[in-house]
């Protein structure tokens, strides 16, 4: 389906990518903001003794990170008129609360700690799991626009994650 210009059936430019990676953006970040009290692993520890996922991934900021990213999407489908996004926004911003708790898994399991750096997990967990959400909808990526879309996500990541950390809102600056 062309939209202004953009076939979002079978995405291979940077600028569709973007735009349907926008709300798994917004998903991921948005936590941050919100200082969530239940995690979501109730402090559950897996096999290895290790906590499942952290005190760091909550119910309340998972919650608030799938909403900013749901209503990332309506605003964006609405100015596109491509109403579709609506549906696959979120299923992205969905896919990025999924992603990074799977990082988060991920991070436990090697024995790191909460804030510990992990590169390139960090910035691409949610990436991952928007992307692979956004496929199971049906939206045809190609590897150009799949590798553009992560080289923008990586430098977008670190770039915020400094300004947050600048502002006070996070205590690490990745």
């Amino acid at each position: 389906m062309a939209v202004v210009g953009l076939d979002f059936t079978h995405i291979d430019n940077i600028l569709e990518a973007l735009i349907v990676i926008a709300p798994a953006m917004v998903a991921n970040a948005t936590p941050l903001l919100v200082k969530g009290k239940r995690p979501v692993d109730g402090g559950r520890v897996f096999l290895d003794g290790r906590r499942i996922l952290g005190d760091g991934k909550t119910w309340e900021g998972s919650l608030a990170g799938f909403i900013a990213g749901s209503l990332t999407a309506l605003i964006l489908a609405a100015l596109l008129g491509w109403e579709e996004l609506a549906v696959i926004g979120s299923a992205a911003s969905l896919g990025a609360i999924l992603g990074d708790m799977a990082g988060s898994f991920i991070k436990r399991r090697l024995g790191l700690k909460r804030g510990a750096p992990a590169p390139l997990l960090d910035q691409l967990d949610f990436y991952f799991g928007a992307l692979a959400l956004t496929v199971i909808l049906g939206v045809d990526w190609s590897l150009k626009a799949v590798v553009e879309a992560a080289i923008v996500v990586v430098i977008a990541h670190v770039a915020s994650n400094f300004g947050a950390y600048l502002m006070g809102i996070k205590n690490v600056p990745w």
